[in-house]
């Protein structure tokens, strides 16, 4: 399996997560027992997935190679990302921070937000995003605070976030439901309404989106154009969240 593919967790009738390829057909699922919050493609055919107190670690096989269980059960792992060699991974509950890890899941350090982050994205710049609330957070991954851009309308709830290049993406849904485009400073540039809660938002390499929605996988042009709408047949799976991993970008 090459390393350009999309991964999905999932919950509810079923529980695991999916590998497809860029036209959102699907190459191999795992099955677990485990409902996953979050989910990132690592560099090496290998996948990093949140739940509760876990950081899971499994290559595209279905084979688990580590389960990084936190030991205070109070701590729930809300959005994990992989950048380089770091897995940067969001949590609220007892705490309410970011943490900075290795490859094999080593922490690294952290730092303390204070807020119930729903996404995370590593940036360009030693850096990363935090989406909570009406709130996109931009942090060094020292715990510098760089900025808070609060949106003014406080029943708009950002539900995830993803970097590529000089563009930072981020979902949201409440009063308004779609996605929005920004640049690193987090100055919105455009923005689409999609009509629909998304879970999960992910940067393709073709000027592309991928997002996650109850049943739906969906495919997006970043001027908002629908480039295809995968509808999983059973509607009690619940795709939680997505990843993209590509080699091709220039």
């Amino acid at each position: 399996m090459n390393n350009n593919n999309v991964y999905a967790s999932y919950n509810g009738s079923q529980r695991g997560f999916t590998i497809r390829d860029f036209q959102l057909n699907q190459l191999s699922f795992v099955g677990t027992d485990f409902n996953f919050s979050g989910i990132a493609a690592g560099p090496d055919n290998d996948v990093y997935l949140t739940s509760n107190n876990h950081i899971f670690h499994y290559n595209n096989s279905g084979k688990l190679i580590r389960d990084m269980t936190f030991p205070d059960g109070g701590i729930n792992y809300t959005s994990v990302i992989v950048k380089g060699d770091r897995v940067y991974a969001a949590y609220e509950g007892s705490q309410l921070g970011v943490t900075v890890r290795d490859l094999n899941l080593n922490q690294l350090s952290y730092f303390n937000t204070g807020v119930k982050a729903s996404g995370i994205a590593a940036g360009p710049n030693n850096d990363v995003y935090v989406a909570a609330g009406n709130h996109i957070y931009h942090y060094k991954t020292d715990g510098t605070l760089i900025k808070d851009m609060e949106f003014p309308i406080s029943s708009i709830n950002y539900t995830d976030v993803t970097v590529i290049g000089e563009r930072v993406y981020a979902s949201y849904n409440g009063s308004q439901e779609g996605f929005t485009i920004r640049d690193l400073a987090l100055n919105q540039l455009s923005y689409k309404n999609t009509g629909f809660n998304i879970s999960g938002i992910a940067a393709g390499p073709n000027n592309d989106l991928y997002l996650s929605s109850a049943n739906h996988i969906y495919n997006y042009n970043t001027d908002g154009t629908l480039i295809k709408d995968m509808t999983f047949p059973d509607n009690r799976i619940n795709y939680t969240s997505v990843s993209v991993i590509f080699t091709t970008l220039t």
